[in-house]
């Protein structure tokens, strides 16, 4: 029996010369030679294969899976369950996915295959982002990684980290999908580029919703280029819809009918109902904008029917707003109306107050057209005088309502004007508690600076004067000198040396005169000559200097993470990396010791942990801390804004 592992390994690395194709063929020939646990395997790697770009051959597969289901093997079982989890996915028949995938992970705990475990990991998170369980998605998205990290795994790790920033693009978490995007990026070796494209749309479509245009369309453009090269159709669908949604918010709306209709073709190949139905809303909104409605309320009925056949609650909020709009446009205000209230309930409760004002428009809209009609009708039929007297009731009740519209809009006002002053009460006193920190802090680091000159330059200086003399008046006495001044030498090397730690402790030199990259480096010098572990030190596109402030803050958070790796942590390796890139600054350390619980650090009664938050606050940096107990290897990560940070 023939083993699939190398060839599927050969697979992915060759991906990125564009000679797949060829292994994927020799794969599909092989079939038939394999035993029930590789064939499944590979069963599974075609349709993952496919699924982006021919609906009829993933058909083909996934019928020749369907008798695995019931084998004896159990891998097998998984593999084609995994298989199933994905093709339901892809239909758009999400409730069945989540079966599918559910069933896969219990076969998966029985054979102990954390790699098995995390690809399911990855594939139901990405369902159930779909399905708009968005909690359940990043829960899942996370135990991959986790996993990953237990059985090392990079490809797959890439895999989950991408579909981790298509969570977060779906939860409208825009940030920090940019954020774990160029996190990926960074960690992205060579032999995994090819991934790259998905990870391209994710944050074109991120920066776009930050109004930050001109990097969603660098990443956008990427992305179509790299589809095209591996003939990745969801992706080049993705890329020219994204495309458009640019050209759309530029005013160009000839360009982005242009980019929806080049993704259209590209859409159907694939299949997958859960972005058809986005093209489509989208499109009907473009439609409201350019004055077409008959061809918006066309389009969005077709996305509404498409999202009810596969119960994509996520989609309903948008395809209902866009249905709404174009009713509006048409002043069908009934079905406006409609709309209007089904959107306001598919949305939460931070939105529903947003969108009341908006249906009691419609509302009054149509009742009053209602009228309009009634007293048309009425009006042919009846007297003159019952005309004069329904006019007057009309006027009446139209001036009742507008006194209750005004009382309405002057309690919405003051209530507004009371959360602003709240709102302003609020940031007074947050900058006022700051700019309390930021003195007490700098007070410190000036005492700090100069009780560390003082030692360094005074103290220092007469003990060296001090081992002159000794060393001078060693050198006249004959024979072997006398021993009591050799051992009064010895001592005050010890004390020069000791004040010298506790200068550097206090406040080092190098700090001061070249800044915080040497710095760092120095004191991986001296940890690294203690020999308990090994501290190593790399940075990319790092400017020469920043401002004191943040150079103290920065060397301080990771002095004090340090010192917590050599006291608990029993780690032998330390990688610290600091990177600069477009505007913002990373700073990452990584050990391979013990993992712990992270609650350890809000309720540790020592002020480490507060001390590194307080000086984050201070210069506006956020960390975050990936650790687990059982588990070797912590992480911390720290990012803060750099431009306009340089000193002069």
């Amino acid at each position: 029996m023939k083993c699939l592992a190398t060839l599927i390994a050969a697979f992915f690395f060759v991906s990125v010369f564009g000679q797949s194709t060829q292994l994927i063929d020799s794969v599909e020939r092989a079939l038939n030679t394999y035993g029930p646990d590789d064939k499944a395997f590979a069963l599974y790697t075609l349709v993952s294969y496919y699924q982006r770009s021919d609906r009829q051959k993933t058909l083909q597969f996934r019928q020749q899976a369907l008798p695995l289901l019931k084998d004896s093997h159990l891998k097998a079982q998984t593999y084609a369950r995994i298989l199933e989890g994905i093709y339901y996915t892809g239909v758009g028949s999400l409730d069945s996915a989540e079966y599918w995938f559910a069933s896969a992970k219990e076969s998966a705990r029985i054979i102990h295959d954390n790699k098995t475990m995390a690809i399911i990991c990855a594939s139901l998170g990405r369902t159930l982002v779909a399905a708009g369980k968005e909690e359940a998605a990043v829960s899942n998205l996370m135990e991959g990684l986790r996993l990953a990290d237990k059985d090392p795994d990079q490809e797959l790790a890439m895999k989950l980290r991408i579909n981790l920033t298509w969570a977060y693009l779906e939860l409208k978490r825009y940030r920090d999908g940019v954020n774990l995007g160029r996190h990926t990026l960074a960690l992205m070796d060579s032999t995994l580029q090819w991934m790259a494209l998905y990870l391209y749309n994710n944050m074109a479509v991120c920066y776009g919703a930050l109004n930050q245009l001109d990097s969603a369309q660098y990443f956008v453009e990427k992305g179509i280029h790299a589809a095209e090269l591996n003939h990745d159709y969801q992706s080049l669908a993705n890329g020219h819809f994204i495309l458009g949604t640019i050209y759309a918010n530029a005013g160009r709306n000839d360009l982005a009918i242009g980019q929806y209709e080049q993704a259209k073709p590209y859409r159907e190949k694939v299949g997958n109902p859960f972005f058809i139905v986005s093209d489509l809303y989208t499109l009907a909104s473009l439609y409201q904008k350019t004055g077409n409605f008959s061809k918006g309320v066309q389009t969005g009925l077709e996305a509404l029917d498409i999202a009810e056949k596969h119960h994509l609650l996520l989609k309903f909020e948008n395809t209902y707003q866009v249905l709404a709009m174009n009713y509006e446009g048409l002043h069908d205000f009934k079905k406006s109306s409609q709309y209007y209230q089904l959107w306001a309930a598919a949305k939460d409760s931070v939105y529903k107050n947003a969108n009341t004002q908006a249906i009691a428009d419609m509302e009054t809209k149509y009742e009053t057209e209602k009228k309009e009609q009634q007293i048309a009708l009425q009006t042919a039929t009846i007297s003159a005088q019952k005309a004069n007297i329904q006019r007057n009731y009309i006027f009446i009740g139209g001036l009742v309502i507008v006194v209750v519209l005004v009382v309405v809009i002057l309690f919405l006002i003051r209530s507004d004007l009371k959360r602003k002053q709240e709102v302003l009460k609020k940031e007074y006193e947050l900058s006022v508690r700051e700019a309390f920190i930021a003195a007490s802090i700098q007070s410190q680091e000036r005492e700090r600076k100069r009780f560390a000159q003082d030692l360094h330059d005074g103290m220092g200086q007469l003990i060296s004067a001090l081992r002159f003399i000794v060393v001078s008046r060693d050198a006249v006495v004959s024979g072997n000198g006398d021993e009591r001044m050799a051992k009064a030498e010895y001592i005050l090397n010890d004390m020069h040396r000791e004040i010298r730690d506790v200068a550097f402790n206090l406040m080092p030199q190098t700090l001061i005169r070249n800044g915080l990259i040497p710095a760092i480096q120095e004191m991986a010098t001296r940890v690294n000559s203690a020999g308990q572990i090994r501290l190593s030190v790399s940075s990319f596109d790092m400017p020469e200097r920043l401002t004191e402030l943040h150079e103290i803050s920065l060397y301080r958070v990771i002095q004090e993470w340090v010192n917590n790796i050599l006291k608990y942590a029993s780690a032998s390796v330390v990688q610290l990396q600091l990177v600069a890139h477009e505007g913002e600054i990373s700073l990452t350390i990584e050990d391979d010791g013990e993992g712990f619980d992270k609650r350890v650090l809000d309720n540790s009664p020592g002020n480490g942990w507060k001390n590194i938050q307080s000086r984050l606050h201070l210069i506006k940096g956020m960390a975050e801390v990936d650790t687990q107990p059982g588990r070797r290897g912590t992480t911390l990560i720290v990012l803060m804004q750099w431009i306009g940070l340089k000193s002069n």
